[in-house]
């Protein structure tokens, strides 16, 4: 676990670094098929040899100027406290519709969690059936993670939790709000739009359209996905 603190508090889009919360691609990448590929937004599969290689270089430049948390990582720690890790499991698979393998999560180790809700959880293939299903898991990979900066945004002291234009994303806004609530690393308060009334469900937003100017200016771009 990290042992600095980080006080969230971005004030300008070109302040100075203190910390990147990145995702290295993993296996949801590899997960990744010709017939899911539109499914998990891709035009194509990715080479995950050369996605991990690209983002190793990313990384590398990152980690010369500031610190560098994996997501992975981050998840894992906050597992560790079983009152988080049974919240995180009930939210996931209410929000997933996954109530079946709640008892299978539940009884994972923090790390072997970590990876479940970020690659995804199979289907076991008995039969012909189970076979030519268009879709082999009962808990999806997050084949989009690595673009962190969607999911959430750091606004001045608060971390603004997106409710992304793609439902397939919106596991990936759950964990994220729940290492920003439970980590020791990060010092904020989460913000989740999505808990008020006022928010319907036509109102998306995604980190890329989201643009602190400085301390009294947030700029947000109106598009496709917000």
């Amino acid at each position: 676990m990290v042992n600095s603190k980080i006080k969230i508090q971005l004030e300008s889009e070109i302040g100075e670094l203190e910390g990147v919360i990145i995702h290295t691609p993993g296996n949801e990448v590899e997960n990744m098929t010709p017939e899911n590929a539109e499914r998990a937004l891709y035009s194509d599969i990715l080479n995950l040899p050369v996605a991990q290689k690209e983002y190793a270089q990313l990384k590398g430049v990152l980690s010369k100027v500031t610190k560098t948390f994996e997501i992975k990582d981050l998840l894992k720690d906050i597992l560790e406290n079983h009152d988080v890790k049974n919240t995180l499991i009930n939210r996931i698979t209410s929000s997933c519709n996954a109530e079946e393998i709640k008892n299978l999560l539940t009884q994972q180790s923090p790390e072997k969690l970590a990876s479940l809700l970020i690659e995804g959880v199979p289907i076991h293939i008995n039969s012909l059936t189970d076979y030519l299903q268009k879709n082999y898991f009962k808990l999806d990979p997050l084949h989009n993670f690595f673009f962190t900066r969607d999911a959430s945004s750091a606004v001045n002291d608060s971390v603004l939790i997106n409710r992304m234009a793609n439902k397939i994303r919106k596991r990936e806004s759950v964990i994220m709000e729940s290492i920003f609530d439970y980590h020791s690393s990060f010092i904020t308060k989460t913000i989740n739009p999505g808990n008020s009334r006022f928010f319907n469900d036509d109102i998306r937003m995604e980190g890329g359209d989201i643009l602190v100017a400085r301390k009294d200016i947030l700029l947000i771009g109106t598009g496709v996905r917000t």
